[in-house]
């Protein structure tokens, strides 16, 4: 048994573990990261986030799907012509090369590696076992910070078949791309799978007891999404009370629903929220409860119970993003040092890798009516911008909720082609405190999906001034 002491250990190499170890390490901290997995990244790298996107990616791209609104709807290759292994050796490209950057990062920066399941021995002492149990390292830290990570949450009896029945870990080793498949669960991760795989050509059932579809978005944007995954072959159920999720007779996944009705499919994929990664880590002995949800509560500065341990990422409950856990990460390490810092950002976009995209930054409509706020609305569909059509997409949107009285942009929702990659346009609006007519002022590359701003823009201020020559 070794045994090593360090500035600060890190327990969990996912987004916000990572991004700690670096700030920690380019503080001049001696810096240990302990990741059971034995690989950097986390679930993000290597069964979520870029497995995740990766996976969408080469859909799109084998499928020829984005082009199909060239060829009467028809997509270049069938699911016949496409095999999982074909998609699997997309995937495991882009974790290598992603995992090979990681390493040469922490390499570069002198962060050491330890690999095995950590668990506090007490406050300051953490013990590392290997596979088998033993204790194989004793880290004493100055400071921790604890990214552990979350993992698929399990809220119903579902038989132990992965083969037949599957959550985010497991859909990256089906064997064969089913004709027709279930999903249950219609938050963010069951919409992105179900549209994957309906763009594919395979038959989806998408399910869910609740009415609403991701309810956080703005409902404009859920209407719309809605729609277009019905035209794109996806059998949409909400408020289905579901009876049991069981094998049928022929092995197949069965889905009993409370009216009797029966739904069965080759294979079923489920997502059901997620829980935090805490098992194990025996947090007892540093002083550390979890709250009523089962997550690490922490400070504004990301400090636990105990005052030198930290904590970040899904761990701490949401917004369990990666991009939110690695600012979090990448904070609670400088006020674990007393470097110069900020509260983290009240105002953050969310992004949605559905087919099509989403991404959205500030409050909705509904939010803005029930905090009594005078907002106006403009609006650019892709089909008034060249490049909608040039990409395939004519049915995206740019949405810009202004106040009417003095009109600075209040938030922004996209859906469509590269809504991700634009809506920083509206989140540096926000952060400004920008004026919709900045928008309408300014030159954008033509053609682009940017310029839409200037067209939704025009769009709303033409509503508060219809007068106006600047907005005609």
């Amino acid at each position: 048994m070794e045994t090593l002491s360090f500035d600060l250990a890190v327990i969990g190499a996912g987004p916000a573990g990572q991004k700690g170890a670096i700030q920690g390490a380019k503080a001049g901290k001696s810096v240990a990261i302990i990741d059971r997995m034995g690989m950097l990244g986390g679930s993000c790298l290597h069964q979520g986030t870029i497995p995740s996107k990766a996976l969408r990616m080469a859909i799109l791209d084998l499928s020829g799907f984005l082009q199909s609104v060239y060829f009467d709807g028809e997509t270049r290759q069938s699911k016949q012509e496409i095999s999982m292994e074909d998609l699997q050796v997309r995937l495991n490209k882009v974790i290598g090369d992603e995992d090979a950057v990681l390493k040469k990062q922490c390499e570069a920066n002198g962060v050491q590696m330890v690999y095995g399941s950590a668990r506090f021995a007490d406050e300051h002492l953490i013990e590392v076992s290997n596979i088998a149990g033993e204790v194989t390292h004793q880290i004493v830290a100055a400071n921790t910070l604890i990214s552990t990570g979350s993992r698929p949450r399990h809220p119903i009896n579902i038989p132990s078949d992965d083969l037949v029945f599957m959550d985010s870990d497991e859909i990256f080793r089906m064997k064969r791309l089913p004709d027709k498949m279930i999903v249950v669960g219609c938050g963010v991760i069951g919409c992105e799978y179900a549209t994957m795989f309906a763009a594919l050509g395979i038959e989806v059932v998408l399910l869910d007891r609740r009415v609403g579809i991701m309810r956080m978005l703005d409902e404009e944007i859920g209407e719309i999404f809605a729609n277009y995954i019905k035209k794109i072959g996806v059998d949409l159920r909400l408020g289905q009370a579901i009876e049991e999720i069981t094998h049928s007779k022929d092995g197949q996944a069965m889905v009993k629903m409370k009216d009797g009705e029966e739904v069965i499919a080759p294979c079923l994929f489920y997502s059901m929220g997620r829980i935090a990664n805490v098992e194990g880590i025996d947090l007892e002995n540093a002083g550390i409860e979890l709250d009523k949800l089962g997550n690490i509560p922490v400070n504004a500065l990301f400090q636990t119970a105990c005052p030198h341990i930290y904590a970040a990422g899904d761990v701490i409950g949401p917004p369990s993003l990666a991009s939110t856990s690695m600012e979090q990460g990448r904070l609670a390490v400088r006020n674990a040092f007393l470097l110069s810092s900020h509260h983290f950002p009240e105002i953050f976009p969310y992004g949605i890798y559905t087919v099509p995209e989403i991404s959205s930054v500030g409050p909705t409509e509904q939010e803005l009516r029930e905090n009594g706020i005078h907002y106006e609305v403009g609006r650019a569909s892709y089909h008034e911008t060249a490049r909608g059509p040039i990409a395939g997409d004519t049915t995206g949107m740019i949405k810009l909720i202004f106040h009417a009285e003095t009109l600075e942009v209040l938030a922004a929702h996209i859906i469509g082609t590269n809504a991700t990659e634009i809506i920083p346009l509206g989140q540096m609006a926000i952060n400004f405190r920008a004026r919709i007519d900045y928008f309408v002022d300014q030159i954008f590359n033509y053609p682009t999906f940017a310029e839409g701003f200037r067209i939704a823009a025009l769009n709303g201020l033409n509503k508060v001034r219809p007068a106006d020559e600047s907005a005609v």
